[in-house]
């Protein structure tokens, strides 16, 4: 009976050990809502500097101050950097909300409609051949300019839909997204296209 209580002890001091280690780790939250987990960190005038783990003792890496939104150190204790300039910016509290829609956008935004509609148009624009290569890119732009009409979120977070700062992050990631997706599809589907044409003349 003593051994197995002194297992449970010992299981229960490594879990207390390593739930402390985890929530102590050091962050740095970047205004675009991603995060960044250093061994150590510095801030400076213009930039933070920072080491990740496995980085050799003379690499430094920088990340201009302007981009990070806060630092967390290694007691959880948070030193907000963003500071608004006039009133125009966001407040600290909205610039949070901001970043949770950019976040939000990340996990929840998917329209496949963008790939399909994107490789459409690359394998379409293949028959231009050397005239072809601006088109995926001219039709990436064409469809980031307009928000998605519905916010895709879980039930839990539909609160947040209408709120603005969530929104604006939300709707400029997505748009981000939707960018990317163009182009990859686009010039995936062009590249083959053009390389079946290349096959047919050959």
């Amino acid at each position: 009976m003593k051994k197995v209580l002194y297992k449970l002890t010992a299981v229960c001091l490594l879990v207390m050990f390593f739930a402390n280690h985890a929530s102590a780790q050091q962050k740095i939250i970047l205004l675009n809502g991603k995060t960044i987990y250093p061994t150590s960190y510095s801030i400076g005038e213009m930039f933070v500097n920072y080491k990740l783990e496995g980085d050799s003792q003379k690499r430094l890496r920088l990340i201009d101050k302007y981009d990070v939104f806060s630092v967390i150190d290694a007691e959880n204790k948070e030193e907000i950097l963003y500071k608004p300039v006039d009133s125009l910016d966001f407040s600290i509290d909205d610039a949070r909300l901001y970043m949770d829609g950019e976040n939000a956008a990340r996990i929840y935004f998917n329209k496949p409609g963008v790939r399909i509609s994107s490789a459409g148009v690359g394998l379409a624009s293949g028959i231009l051949s050397f005239y072809s290569l601006p088109i995926p890119f001219f039709y990436g732009i064409a469809i980031t300019q307009r928000n998605p009409k519905k916010i895709q979120l879980p039930e839990e977070f539909k609160n947040m839909e209408n709120n603005e700062a969530f929104r604006f992050g939300y709707n400029r990631e997505a748009r981000s997204i939707k960018m990317k997706q163009s182009l990859k599809y686009g010039y995936i589907s062009l590249g083959v296209s053009l390389a079946t044409l290349f096959l047919i003349i050959k």
